[in-house]
C-alpha cells in the first residue's frame, strides 16, 4: 500500500468518526436528501449502472447504520434509486453495518461478500436480490 493511500484511509477514519456525532443529531430526513444526492452521482456517472437498475425494479433496500442508529431506504423505481427516511412496505433486502463500512460499500469501494465474511455487514432477506445488488456494486 503506497504512503498516499495509507494517509487516505487515515484520513477517511478520521472523518467518518468526526462526521458520527452530527449525523446523530441530524434529522434522518435531512439525511435522506443528501444520500439521495450521493446516489444521484453514482447513478449518473455510471451508465451501466443505471442500465442494471432495471433487474432490481420495484426493490427495496433498507441500510441500517448501526453506530449512529440511523436507517434509510433505497426504492428502486423506474430505472432510478429513490432514498427515503421511511418505507411503508417492508424491504427486500436489510444491511446493517458502521456508517463507514455501508458507505464504503455503496461507492464500490468494499466488497459485501469480505465485510459480511468479516462480520462488518449483517444481510437479511432476499438473497438472490442481495447478491444482484453486490455484483452492481462491484462492477463501480
Amino acid at each position: 500500500m503506497s504512503e498516499e493511500n495509507k494517509l487516505f484511509g487515515q484520513f477517511e477514519k478520521i472523518f467518518m468518526e468526526a462526521v458520527k456525532v452530527p449525523i446523530k443529531l441530524t434529522p434522518t430526513w435531512i439525511e435522506s436528501l443528501g444520500a439521495g444526492v450521493l446516489m444521484s452521482m453514482i447513478v449518473d456517472r455510471n451508465p451501466s449502472f443505471k442500465r442494471k437498475l432495471v433487474d432490481l425494479e420495484g426493490k427495496i433496500f433498507m441500510f441500517h447504520a448501526s453506530d449512529v442508529e440511523k436507517k434509510f431506504y433505497l426504492h428502486i423505481e423506474n430505472g432510478d434509486i429513490k432514498v427515503l427516511p421511511h418505507s411503508s412496505r417492508a424491504p427486500d433486502v436489510t444491511m446493517k453495518g458502521e456508517m463507514p463500512v455501508l458507505f464504503q460499500l455503496l461507492l464500490g469501494k468494499i466488497d459485501a461478500d469480505t465485510a459480511f465474511f468479516n462480520r462488518k455487514l449483517e444481510l437479511s432477506g432476499e438473497t438472490a436480490t442481495s447478491v444482484r445488488l453486490k455484483n452492481m456494486l462491484a462492477d463501480l
